[in-house]
C-alpha cells in the first residue's frame, strides 16, 4: 500500500494536484489505508457534478488569462501558451528593431509553444479588423492589399508590410509562412542569433514601413489564423500529458495507453452534421481547437481537454497509471459482461440519493470561441424539452464555457450529453466484498436490489475506495451513477455560417478604404470663347459628346474660379466622411513635345463657410491646363494624361483610396471626330467589365467565363496591341484547389476571296492553392499585321476580333460563397510611343 501512496503522490503532484494526495480529487490513499480511484478530470461533467455531487466540478477557470488569444506587449511576466487545431490568436511581442534609415519597424512575436507532433499552417493574417492579402511567388510574404469586414479592399498599403512565420527555429526550413521562398530569420533582425534561436517556438517576424497617411505608425493588433494539425483528442491529451515544457511531464509508463486508443476510436467516429449551406455530411465526433494557458496548473488544463471530448481522466492505483474513459454509450458486449452487484456481494445498506426538483438543470448556456467569428465568443443554448420536464419544475440554467471547441455543432452535442446526464438523478453508494475490486472507474455495472426494485439496473462506476477494517477484512466502497443510453444520442446540428458584412461602415471604410467616384469629365479649352467643351467618360477616356458655350461649368481651381483652359470633375463622396481636403493629381502619360511634364498635385478646400466635402457640398473642381495641350489655349506640351483623385483629412493625414481615370486625350476645342474615337487607333485604351459569373462549373479545363465580345477592326492601325484580362476568384475553400485564368483574342483576316481566323491567347494555370489568390491577370500582345501569322496572305486586312475571358477552378462552393469569378474586365491598349 505504501508503494501506491508514493507513486500516486509523485504523479499527482506533477499534474498540479496539491495537498494530501489521499484526499484530493478522490485519488490515492488516505491515512486510514484506503485505496481510492476516481475521476480526476470530468469530461462534460459541469452540470452532472453540480447537480449530483458525484465528483468535484472541473476547474475551468474564470480569471482573466493573459496567456491566450490576445496580443501582449513585452514583459518578463508573459508565459507562452500551447495551441491545438485551428485558432485565431494574437501573439507576445518579444523583440523589436528599426532599420532602413529608421523607416521600417520590425517586430518579433511569439504565437505559441511548438508541440512535439503536428504541423502548422497559416490561413490568414489580420491587422486590426483588416485581412492582409499577400502576393505570390517571390512576393508571397509582402502585403499587396487589405480587405475590411465589409469586403472593401484597398491597395494603398501595397508593399509596406511583410510577414514571415517560423516553427521550431530560425533556419529557412523552419519557415511555415509563406510556404515558399524561405529565408533564415537571422537575416531579418540582428538580435535574432544563435543565442536567441527561438527553439521549440512558433513565432512571426513582422515588418512595417512608416506611413502615417495610411495609419502605418505602429504594429496594431495582429491576429493569426493558424492551424496545428494535432487536433484529435487522444493524441492531444498524450502530447500535453507527456510534454515537460508546457504540459504535465508524465512518461508513457505513467499512462494506460490502451485507454487512449478507445478515446481515439470514440473521437474520430464520423457523425452526421448539416453545413451552413444545408448540406448533410459527416465530421469527426470531437476535435480540439483552442489554446491552453501555461499560467494555470496542468490539472485545470486537463479539465478543459476532458470537457472538450466527453471524457473522464482517472487514476487507477491498481496499475499505478492514469487513464481516460470516454463518456460514451456502452456496447452490447460491455453491458453483457458488466459486473453484477447483488445481495451475494453487497455488504450492508445501500444509500440511494437523487437531485431535488429545484436543483435540476433544464438549460445550459454554453459560450465558445466561434471559428467563423475569428474566435470571438458565441453562445449555444441547450434546453430540456418541455415534455421531459417534471410538473412544477422551475427554470434552472447553468452557464459554462468550452474553450477548446470552436464550432456550434460539437458544442451543442457536448452540452446535450451533460444536461441529459445531470437529469439522470440516481446516485448509489454501497460497499461490496473484495470481489468488486475488479471494477474500474468508468465501468458499467449491473445492480439488483429488491428493496429499490432494481433488476440488473445499469450504473457507471464513478469512484472505487478499497478499505481495510480493524480485523484486516478488505472491502470496496463504490459510488455509482445511473446509466441510460439516451444520454448519448447524437443530434444532427446545423453549423452556423460566417457572419455577412455588417453594412455598418468601419473607421477604415470612412477613411483609408473610402473611395471617391468620378462622374463625367469635361475638357474646357476656351471658357470665354465660342468653342464647344468635350465630355469624357473617366473609366474609358472615350468621348461622350460636346457641351456648347453657355452650358460649360464654372470650376473651382486650387486658388479660385478658373478662367483659362481646364478640365472639370464631377464626383461623389462616401457618406459620413470627414475629408476637408481634395487632391487631384495630373499623371502625364502621352507624348511631351516641349520639355518634360511632371506629375502635379492640385489641392482643393471646400467653399467658404463649409468645413468638409460631402454629398451635399461638392463644387465642380477644375485642374488648370494652361501649357498642356495642342492649340492656342492648350499649347503643345502634352496630349495624354491620367488623373487621380482622393479625399484627405488635413489634421490626421488619413486619406481615401486614390481613384485613377483612364487615359484622357488633352485635345483642342471642337476636336471630336469619328475617326478620333474609333475603337482601334494609336493611343487607344479599350476596356470592358463583364458581369460576375456566379455559376462556375468545377473543373480543370479552360472554358469561357464571360460572353465573347466582337470588335470591328475596319480601318484599325496596323501594329501590336496589348491585351490584359483580369478576374478575382470566389468560392469556399475546403482543401487545395487549382485555378486557371486567361484571355483569348481571335482575329479574323479577310481579302477579296478568303476569310481566316487566327487564334491568340494566354492561359495561366496554378495548382494546389490553399488560400484565396490575389486578382488574376493575363497579359500578352496580338498583332493586326497579317505578316505576323503563318499562312495569312499579305493582302489580307484585319476585319474583327473576338475577345473572351476564360478560366477554370475546382474550388469548393456553397450557398453563401458560390464558386465564381468576379471583378472581371479586359483592356486592349495600342500606344505607338516606343514601338518599332
Amino acid at each position: 500500500m505504501a508503494v501506491f501512496t508514493a507513486i500516486g503522490a509523485a504523479i499527482a503532484g506533477a499534474i498540479g494536484l496539491t495537498g494530501t494526495f489521499a484526499t484530493i480529487a478522490g485519488v490515492g490513499l488516505s491515512f486510514a489505508g484506503t485505496l481510492v480511484a476516481g475521476v480526476i478530470a470530468g469530461g462534460l461533467s459541469m452540470a452532472t457534478a453540480k447537480a449530483l455531487g458525484v465528483f468535484k466540478a472541473p476547474s475551468l477557470g474564470n480569471q482573466k488569462d493573459p496567456g491566450v488569444k490576445i496580443q501582449l506587449a513585452p514583459s518578463t511576466d508573459n508565459k507562452i501558451p500551447v495551441f491545438y487545431g485551428q485558432n485565431h490568436t494574437g501573439a507576445i511581442i518579444v523583440d523589436a528593431g528599426i532599420k532602413n534609415q529608421n523607416n521600417t519597424m520590425v517586430y518579433v512575436m511569439v504565437i505559441g509553444e511548438e508541440t512535439d507532433s503536428g504541423s502548422y499552417t497559416i490561413q490568414n493574417i489580420y491587422r486590426g479588423d483588416q485581412k492582409l492579402n499577400f502576393g505570390t511567388g517571390g512576393s508571397a510574404h509582402i502585403v499587396q492589399s487589405v480587405t475590411d469586414p465589409n469586403a472593401t479592399g484597398s491597395n494603398e498599403v501595397a508593399g509596406k508590410m511583410r510577414c514571415r512565420v517560423y516553427a521550431g527555429g530560425t533556419s529557412s526550413g523552419d519557415q511555415i509562412f509563406p510556404t515558399t521562398g524561405g529565408v533564415s530569420a537571422t537575416t531579418l533582425l540582428p538580435t535574432i542569433t544563435a543565442q536567441t534561436n527561438y527553439a521549440n517556438l512558433v513565432y512571426a517576424v513582422f515588418e512595417l514601413d512608416y506611413d502615417p497617411e495610411n495609419q502605418l505608425t505602429g504594429l496594431d493588433a495582429i491576429t493569426f489564423d493558424i492551424t496545428n494539425s494535432l487536433s484529435e483528442p487522444s493524441n492531444v491529451m498524450l502530447d500535453y500529458l507527456q510534454n515537460s515544457r508546457y504540459g504535465a511531464g508524465l512518461s508513457s509508463a505513467d499512462l494506460d495507453l490502451t485507454s487512449f486508443n478507445d478515446l481515439y476510436d470514440y473521437s474520430t467516429a464520423l457523425v452526421p452534421v448539416t453545413t451552413s449551406g444545408n448540406v448533410s455530411t459527416t465530421h469527426q465526433r470531437w476535435k480540439i481547437d483552442g489554446m491552453l494557458s501555461t499560467y494555470v496548473d496542468t490539472k485545470s488544463n486537463i479539465d478543459k481537454l476532458s470537457q472538450s471530448c466527453a471524457t473522464f481522466f482517472t487514476y487507477n492505483p491498481k496499475q499505478g497509471k492514469f487513464a481516460v474513459v470516454p463518456n460514451r454509450a456502452a456496447t452490447t458486449a460491455e453491458k453483457s459482461a458488466a459486473f453484477v452487484l447483488n445481495d451475494d456481494n453487497v455488504i450492508g445498506a445501500i444509500d440511494v440519493s437523487g437531485t431535488d426538483l429545484y436543483s435540476l438543470y433544464n438549460e445550459i448556456e454554453c459560450e465558445y470561441p466561434a471559428v467563423i467569428k475569428k474566435d470571438q465568443t458565441d453562445t449555444v443554448f441547450v434546453t430540456t424539452p418541455s415534455g421531459d420536464r417534471n410538473p412544477n419544475e422551475p427554470d434552472n440554467r447553468l452557464v459554462t464555457r468550452y474553450d477548446l471547441v470552436n464550432d456550434n455543432a460539437r458544442v451543442e452535442n457536448l452540452a446535450n450529453i451533460d444536461l441529459r446526464q445531470s437529469r439522470i438523478s440516481t446516485v448509489v453508494e454501497l460497499t461490496a466484498d473484495y470481489s468488486a475490486i475488479q471494477i474500474d472507474v468508468g465501468d458499467i455495472v449491473k445492480l439488483t436490489n429488491t428493496e429499490y426494485a432494481f433488476t440488473d439496473k445499469l450504473f457507471r462506476c464513478m469512484r472505487t475506495i478499497e478499505q481495510e477494517d480493524d480485523v484486516g477484512m478488505l472491502t470496496v466502497k463504490l459510488i455509482l451513477l445511473e446509466y441510460d443510453d439516451s444520454v448519448y444520442t447524437h443530434t444532427d446540428v446545423t453549423q452556423r455560417g460566417a457572419p455577412g458584412a455588417s453594412g455598418i461602415p468601419s473607421w477604415s471604410n470612412y477613411w483609408g478604404n473610402g473611395l471617391i467616384d468620378y462622374g463625367n469629365i469635361t475638357l474646357v479649352a476656351d471658357p470665354d470663347g465660342d468653342g464647344n467643351a468635350n465630355i469624357v467618360d473617366p473609366s474609358t477616356g472615350f468621348d461622350l459628346g460636346q457641351l456648347p458655350p453657355g452650358s460649360q461649368p464654372i470650376a473651382l481651381g486650387p486658388f479660385g474660379p478658373l478662367v483659362g483652359p481646364f478640365i472639370s470633375f464631377e464626383y461623389d463622396f462616401p457618406n459620413n466622411n470627414f475629408y476637408d481636403t481634395m487632391e487631384i493629381e495630373l499623371q502625364p502619360q502621352g507624348v511631351s513635345t516641349s520639355g518634360e511634364v511632371n506629375n502635379t498635385v492640385y489641392t482643393f478646400k471646400p467653399p467658404h463657410g463649409t468645413k468638409y466635402f460631402d454629398t451635399n457640398n461638392k463644387p465642380v473642381l477644375g485642374v488648370p491646363l494652361s501649357g498642356l495641350g495642342s492649340n492656342d489655349f492648350l499649347t503643345a506640351n502634352l496630349n495624354l494624361a491620367k488623373f487621380s483623385i482622393r479625399g484627405k483629412d488635413s489634421i490626421t493625414g488619413v486619406a481615401s483610396q486614390s481613384n485613377v481615370t483612364a487615359n484622357i486625350a488633352l485635345e483642342p476645342k471642337n476636336y471630336v471626330a469619328k475617326e478620333a474615337v474609333a475603337t482601334f487607333t494609336a493611343g487607344v485604351q479599350l476596356e470592358d467589365a463583364p458581369a460576375a459569373n456566379l455559376s462556375v462549373v468545377s473543373g480543370t479545363t479552360f472554358l469561357p467565363v464571360a460572353p465573347t465580345d466582337n470588335y470591328d477592326l475596319t480601318g484599325a492601325e496596323v501594329g501590336d496591341y496589348s491585351i490584359s484580362g483580369y478576374g478575382t476568384l470566389g468560392g469556399s475553400i475546403s482543401g487545395p484547389f487549382d485555378l486557371g485564368w486567361g484571355v483569348e483574342a481571335n482575329i479574323k483576316f479577310a481579302n477579296a476571296t478568303t476569310v481566316t481566323t487566327q487564334p491568340t491567347a494566354l492561359k495561366i494555370t496554378t495548382t494546389n492553392i490553399t488560400d484565396f489568390p490575389p486578382q488574376s491577370v493575363a497579359t500578352y500582345k496580338f498583332s493586326t499585321d497579317p505578316t505576323t501569322y503563318a499562312g495569312v496572305a499579305n493582302d489580307m486586312v484585319a476585319a474583327n476580333v473576338d475577345v473572351t475571358l476564360v478560366g477554370f477552378t475546382d474550388i469548393g462552393s456553397s450557398n453563401t460563397a458560390p464558386r465564381a469569378f468576379f471583378g472581371m474586365k479586359y483592356e486592349i491598349i495600342h500606344v505607338t510611343k516606343g514601338e518599332k
